[in-house]
């Protein structure tokens, strides 16, 4: 890929490092090969210092192997929520050891990043071409961008669809819902007819994100990088909240985090008769943790709200590189970060929705003959991809969206009280939350 104002690199002997996996800067560790804002090295040479977890690992030795004219610096992270925040942090007292690129794998730290106190993150909007940027699924940069500036690149999305055991729907005769008021009727029938199925999940941000986000509950709907849109009595919080409240009561949505061992002995036994959930839970949790029978799942679009025609997602998941400002080879740095996020090859063989929309056919192609689902679920996954609700944005307040609602929402669930009290609660302590990370809350 190619970069605006061109590429400008020096031949130099590449290292990869792994300073700490945890407390790099805490333990008195400076990153190998950080940048210290002026970009020297012995020889010169365009010396790139990248932070990544894991996962993104292999991406970074293929690149190596690919550019052995960019001497990289690697560094592996852990995932931990607020780890990033944290070495930045000291790199900014320290004045000293930024990475020139990080991957987040909380990808919200992108709007800390580039506002004051941080101020860490570059502006890309005139240093990736256009032509990379279109290419990318309609609206995955959309968290990226504050004020129509670009400041990261998506890596992968976690849009949802509805699982269904196709097996069992065959087998008890029921038809996948298409809105959502056929949803909460079948929840209905399968908690008197098959008691102890399920058909959803509301714990944290796998409830949040999928029945309140896909229903436009503005919750985290941010105008830009200091002002933010929080309003739990709008009417698509009230319908979410009212969709629920006899699903909880009968139990056949479970109020288990799906990472819970209890939520995947439901999954084990077979009993997860429909779950709206992200993208990558066919591969992660039903093929992986739940172990459901091969040739059963299936994915559909997600179900229409009233009133709408359009199968809005919600979002759970997905991650971002940002390219920092102080990097003194920026050209380098935003080649690396376009790489990573955009080439087919590599993109093809992640485990997750590529949000580079070439990389993501490939990477469905490798799906379409997997013998684990009762039919190919990528056309379902790219219908929604685009279709991920606007009013979902990228906060500071992220991790205490996901903790409050846990506290209010589902603590409140199967209380007798309508559930919008809890949301309201919810609302309440968000517009907290929120202004206490320096956002103005509007309504």
């Amino acid at each position: 890929m190619t970069t605006k104002g061109g590429q400008q690199r020096a031949r130099h002997a590449r290292r990869v490092t792994g300073c700490a996996t945890a407390g790099l800067l805490l333990a008195g560790c400076t990153a190998p090969g950080a940048s210290t804002g002026n970009g020297d090295n012995d020889e010169g040479a365009t010396s790139l210092t990248v932070w990544v977890d894991s996962t993104r690992t292999p991406g970074v030795e293929r690149y190596m192997e690919e550019h052995p004219d960019v001497d990289i610096r690697m560094t592996t992270i852990p995932s931990d929520p607020g780890y990033v925040l944290t070495q930045i942090s000291l790199a900014n007292q320290a004045e000293d050891g930024w990475p020139d690129v990080v991957f987040l794998n909380t990808p919200e730290d992108v709007a800390s990043l580039a506002a004051p106190p941080f101020d860490f993150a570059a502006p890309l909007s005139e240093l990736v071409d256009d032509e990379i940027v279109d290419g990318f699924v309609e609206g995955s940069l959309s968290g990226c961008t504050f004020s129509d500036v670009l400041y990261c690149l998506r890596n992968d999305i976690g849009q949802t669809v509805l699982w269904y055991n196709q097996a069992l729907m065959d087998e008890f005769g029921y038809e996948v819902p298409q809105t959502w008021a056929d949803y909460g009727a079948l929840g209905e029938r399968v908690a008197a007819e098959h008691p102890g199925y399920i058909i959803g999940g509301l714990s944290g941000k796998w409830g949040a994100g999928v029945y309140f986000e896909s229903s436009g509950c503005p919750t985290r709907d941010v105008v830009d990088l200091t002002t933010v849109r929080i309003d739990t009595s709008d009417p698509g919080c009230v319908r979410a909240a009212e969709l629920l409240d006899p699903l909880l009561a009968n139990g056949s949505v479970s109020t288990l985090s799906p990472s819970d061992p209890a939520f995947a002995q439901i999954g084990q036994e077979n009993r997860i008769l429909m779950l709206p959930a992200a993208s990558w839970y066919g591969e992660h949790r039903f093929k992986a943790a739940y172990e459901s029978p091969a040739g059963e799942m299936a994915a559909a679009p997600m179900p229409t709200w009233e009133g709408e025609d359009v199968p809005y997602s919600g979002s759970v998941g997905g991650g971002a590189f940002v390219v920092s400002r102080h990097s003194a080879h920026m050209d380098a740095a935003v080649d690396f970060a376009t790489w990573m996020t955009t080439d087919v090859d590599h993109q093809s063989e992640q485990p997750t929705y590529p949000a580079f929309a070439e990389a993501a056919e490939a990477w469905g192609a490798a799906r379409a003959e997997d013998p684990f689902y009762a039919e190919d679920p990528f056309p379902v996954m790219k219908e929604q991809a685009p279709l991920i609700r606007d009013t979902f944005g990228w906060v500071r307040y992220a991790n205490e969206w996901n903790n409050i609602f846990n506290e209010t929402v589902v603590a409140a669930a199967g209380s007798p009280d309508p559930l919008i009290e809890a949301v309201e609660v919810w609302g309440s302590r968000l517009t907290e939350a929120a202004e206490s990370t320096d956002y103005e809350v509007t309504r």
